[in-house]
């Protein structure tokens, strides 16, 4: 079967999530720069004109839930959702809380330190102090999900734990997320972990983008 083809950018925490499937399961796959935002070819990948946008062959799926879940299940390799209702349901849960709550937040602390390239702009500090407290208790509940388990729904990796791993690691290199994490250890753990696998380092956009 032909390779799979990300259309998406380097530092997009959700076409890491889908790099990091691909890699997890041992299937190759290359990221092409996605056209840009608003042009017709960008449109014609993703009708919402988002990132990423998974190309096999002659398929294309759009939308991280969907390409993870094709990932998972068109290949061979180990399975990254749970057969048992109890665990796959806290899988779909955690998903819907990294696109529901942690991305805004987080997305949105990142962009505002990195304001002098998105903006031409200082950051606003009285925006990063706002954003303290529900990054602290969004930390918080990550840490007691991981406290007496390895992982966001149980012994295994899944896709929840590859949902929330770039979230926190590219959020771990701010004073704001440093700060949350002094807090969570088990957190801390958990990013560790993932960190330490060998697909996290062979799709990671800060180490392929600036090692």
């Amino acid at each position: 079967m032909s390779t799979l083809v990300l259309h998406s950018i380097a530092m997009s925490p959700y076409g890491w999530t889908a790099a990091l499937t691909a890699a997890e399961k041992g299937v190759d796959c290359e990221i092409v720069p996605i056209p840009e935002a608003g042009t017709p070819e960008r449109l014609k990948l993703h009708p919402f004109g988002k990132m990423p946008v998974l190309q096999h062959g002659d398929l294309y799926v759009y939308e991280t839930l969907a390409i993870a879940h094709y990932i998972d299940r068109a290949f061979e390799g180990p399975a990254l959702q749970p057969a048992d209702v109890k665990h796959q349901t806290d899988m779909l849960r955690w998903i819907s809380i990294v696109g529901s709550y942690v991305f805004p937040l987080m997305n949105g602390l990142i962009k505002e330190r990195t304001a002098a390239f998105w903006r031409g702009d200082t950051p606003d500090e009285t925006a990063l102090e706002a954003m303290r407290e529900p990054l602290a208790h969004q930390f918080r509940l990550i840490d007691e999900a991981v406290w007496k388990q390895p992982y966001l729904a149980g012994d295994q990796v899944t896709l929840a734990d590859l949902f929330l791993a770039p979230h926190l690691h590219l959020v771990s290199t701010t004073p704001e997320g440093q700060a949350a994490m002094a807090h969570a250890p088990g957190a801390v753990a958990w990013l560790e972990r993932l960190r330490a696998r060998p697909a996290f380092e062979a799709t990671n956009p800060l180490t392929l983008r600036f090692g």
